[in-house]
């Protein structure tokens, strides 16, 4: 750093007890880093090899039920169309589309987008690609930039009304 630098630096400090100043100065920094953040979303890839299906369901979905066979077969006949599944990579209705993907001879890469959360499950065991966020909102991000379709399957309660 040159003197100037430095001289530049002291000028434009801001005392912590200027409570407005240093709220401004950090609105500032933060918008500013929204800025960067749209920037840099703006960014894809030229071609990608695969359509990215994003699948949101319920975690307390049990195996074995209606609304998790139909959520695997779904998930397995967008993987035999040679698409890739993305899901939160938990359990019930995510791993229902997860292990939809892996069942097909293709072997689609089968995605988890998680949040770091202590009381969070494991990732599934068909998840072939996982990915772990410290807050919700970076994890909604990473599924709407990694995604070209998404499916909302119905929460566990609501699977009920699929088989009248």
């Amino acid at each position: 750093m040159t003197t100037s630098d430095a001289t530049t630096q002291t000028m434009n400090a801001v005392s912590l007890a200027d409570e407005e100043e240093v709220k401004r100065v950090l609105l500032k920094s933060v918008l500013g880093l929204w800025d960067i953040v749209n920037d840099l979303t703006r960014l894809r890839p030229s071609r990608r090899d695969r359509y990215r299906v994003t699948i949101f369901g319920s975690a307390r979905v049990k195996a074995e039920t209606f609304g998790y066979e139909e959520t695997k077969r779904v998930a397995a006949a967008l993987a035999e169309m040679g698409c890739d599944i993305i899901t939160g990579g938990g359990p019930g209705l995510m791993q229902a589309a997860n292990e939809g993907a892996a069942s097909t001879a293709d072997r689609a890469q089968s995605v988890g987008i998680r949040v770091d959360l202590p009381f969070e499950q494991e990732v599934n065991a068909f998840v072939t690609q996982t990915f772990e966020h410290r807050t919700f909102f970076t994890r909604l991000h990473q599924f709407v930039l990694a995604s070209d379709a998404f499916i909302v399957a119905p929460p566990g309660e609501s699977v009920r009304s699929w088989k009248r």
